[in-house]
């Protein structure tokens, strides 16, 4: 879906990984999101009836999607079983999906590089001392952490340093 398109479309993402972004007058690109199996996109544009897409999504990896008509999603006459869960598992994840945009929210909010990265890392749940995998390469986390990708690895060089964390590549480790 390219920005200044009429969405019309809630998809699902089954396999891969989409990247949702946004271009700016100067055409920087930011990385607003990204969509990973299991999880939805365009329900927000389809359910307010914008009419031009202010974003773009596009496939990160080779991906497959499951794409259904918003105009098809409704209660019948007949109040179908099938029409009630589908509208409850869609209100549910959008709910699920504004909860993940506060955190994100509040991450690009903070002062400092130190503390984004932090509250980045910690809101992807792990476990003290175990390795985990963040899901962007080193420019994808800056667009996403709204850092210059140079800044991004001055800070996590300081902090290894440090002794708050170690990683490689995408690999990370946060000690306690």
């Amino acid at each position: 879906m390219l920005r200044g398109y009429q969405p019309r479309q809630i998809g699902i993402v089954l396999t891969g990984r989409l990247h949702i972004t946004r271009e700016d007058f100067d055409g920087k690109r930011s990385l607003i999101a990204a969509v990973t199996p299991g999880e939805i996109f365009a329900e927000a544009l389809c359910c307010a009836g914008i009419t031009e897409s202010p974003v773009t999504v596009a496939a990160d990896l080779d991906s497959t999607l499951l794409l259904f008509s918003f105009a098809r999603i409704h209660t019948c006459q007949n109040s179908c079983s099938f029409h009630t869960k589908l509208i409850s598992n869609i209100l549910r994840l959008m709910a699920n999906k504004n909860l993940f945009l506060q955190k994100r929210m509040e991450i690009v909010s903070l002062k400092s590089v130190r503390a984004k990265i932090m509250r980045y890392l910690e809101s992807l749940g792990p476990k003290p001392d175990q390795e985990f995998t963040v899901p962007f390469n080193r420019e994808e986390m800056a667009d996403y952490l709204c850092v210059e990708r140079s800044a991004l690895s001055h800070e996590l060089a300081k902090m290894k340093r440090d002794g708050l964390l170690a990683y490689h590549k995408n690999k990370f480790i946060l000690y306690s």
